[in-house]
């Protein structure tokens, strides 16, 4: 394969990477807890795995350090870190098959642990090697791509365990789980690394970009963008039970039709980001996702926020692969993959603060006045993008050229 791996195969490949995680954050997502109280484990046991499997993620930045400065057995940056971690995770999830948590729950805790570890090791790296082998034209279309697989995914899969899980139990969906690990490893195995040189080479100076106006910008609007989409993403079905006591089977046809709307969303959208450039997209971006909370906290019922269920998938999909485009615009060649982990990491503390806040003022305001309000904090990114284009001319504009 020549150097520079060709179109075709790093859209397959990035695609295959972000599948294989939307097939275990369905699990995780889904069915984690339901599993463990179907076997007796208790609340606290149950919540304290909870907690450990958030370590990985804030480990991240220190893969994406490591990735960056080490060439791990002289295989490569990204290489050998991709391998690793779908070896291990395939290791992980399949070997808790055979791990009952009510038996032996210690054991299963190592062995999910393990396995989700190993998924953001892979991860890490994978964001890395995206924007060391990605043109700068071509990065909507592979978070798109990434973004829409791992969500076509968790669709897919959710359906596919509560199927199997209903049948024959819950063991099944370990060794699925594992074997999926394994398959990216048809493209990882062939992937040769772009050359590194005096750009692309570690360096520890590069982090000084961290203190750039730009970057500064960029964090800022990560952390309210982020308040805006998630906090409104997180808060909908709680409103829909809360406010028109939805059944179970309502909240499952949003989720349906969200997720939907999320990878039309994530490959329509990825593929126009590259062809009317960052900033447009940007803004347009903003002006949804508040149009979308303010109608959402305006439905006078659940049929209404069903079928805006779709829309908000496309508009939040659409927003998310916008925010990873310009992180790889925005990340230093030198530490790419710390750049992107640090990012990642500072747009997931808006979301959780989000997340609580919208929710504990659902009782306070109500649901119309918290969907509003993130609607109008949404839009303060507005000034923050146009002052970061103003910044860094150079992100503003990657639209394809005829």
């Amino acid at each position: 394969m020549k150097q520079t791996p060709s179109r075709s195969f790093r859209l397959s490949m990035f695609a295959a990477l972000y599948v294989v995680q939307g097939v275990g954050l369905a699990y995780f997502s889904n069915f984690q807890k339901p599993y463990l109280d179907s076997l007796g484990i208790s609340p606290d046991a149950i919540g304290a795995l909870t907690f450990v499997l958030q370590i990985p993620f804030i480990l991240k930045i220190f893969i994406g350090m490591l990735s960056d400065k080490v060439n791990l057995l002289r295989m490569g940056h990204r290489k050998p870190y991709m391998l690793l971690g779908l070896i291990l995770a395939a290791i992980a999830f399949g070997g808790a098959t055979f791990a009952l948590p009510d038996a032996n729950f210690p054991l299963f805790a190592v062995l999910i642990t393990l396995g989700s570890f190993s998924v953001t090791l892979f991860d890490s790296t994978t964001d890395g090697l995206a924007i060391d082998s990605t043109p700068r034209d071509e990065q909507g279309l592979v978070q798109g791509v990434m973004v829409g697989g791992r969500a076509a995914a968790f669709i897919a899969l959710s359906l596919i365990f509560g199927t199997v899980v209903q049948r024959t139990g819950y063991h099944v969906v370990f060794p699925i789980i594992g074997l999926s690990m394994l398959v990216p490893l048809i493209w990882v195995v062939r992937v040769r690394e772009p050359a590194r040189n005096a750009t692309t080479h570690f360096q520890w100076s590069a982090f000084g970009v961290l203190k750039q106006p730009r970057f500064l910008l960029f964090a800022l609007y990560a952390v309210i963008y982020s308040i805006g989409s998630f906090g409104t993403d997180g808060l909908i079905t709680y409103f829909m039970r809360q406010n028109f006591n939805a059944t179970e089977s309502v909240i499952g046809q949003y989720g349906a039709l969200r997720g939907i709307g999320a990878v039309v969303g994530a490959l329509a959208g990825g593929a126009l980001i590259d062809r009317i450039g960052r900033k447009h997209s940007a803004y347009a971006g903003v002006v949804l996702i508040s149009v979308m909370a303010a109608l959402i906290g305006a439905a006078t019922g659940a049929r209404g926020v069903l079928w805006m269920g779709l829309v908000w998938g496309i508009v939040w999909a659409f927003q998310e692969t916008l925010f990873f485009a310009l992180t790889m615009d925005i990340a230093d060649a030198r530490i790419a993959a710390s750049v992107f982990a640090i990012m990642m990491g500072i747009s997931n503390l808006g979301s959780a603060v989000a997340d609580g806040l919208a929710t504990a003022l659902s009782d306070d305001l109500g649901f119309t006045a918290v969907f509003w309000l993130l609607a109008l904090i949404n839009l303060i990114t507005l000034p923050v993008l146009w002052w970061l284009f103003k910044k860094a001319p150079e992100i503003a504009d990657r639209a394809k050229r005829p």
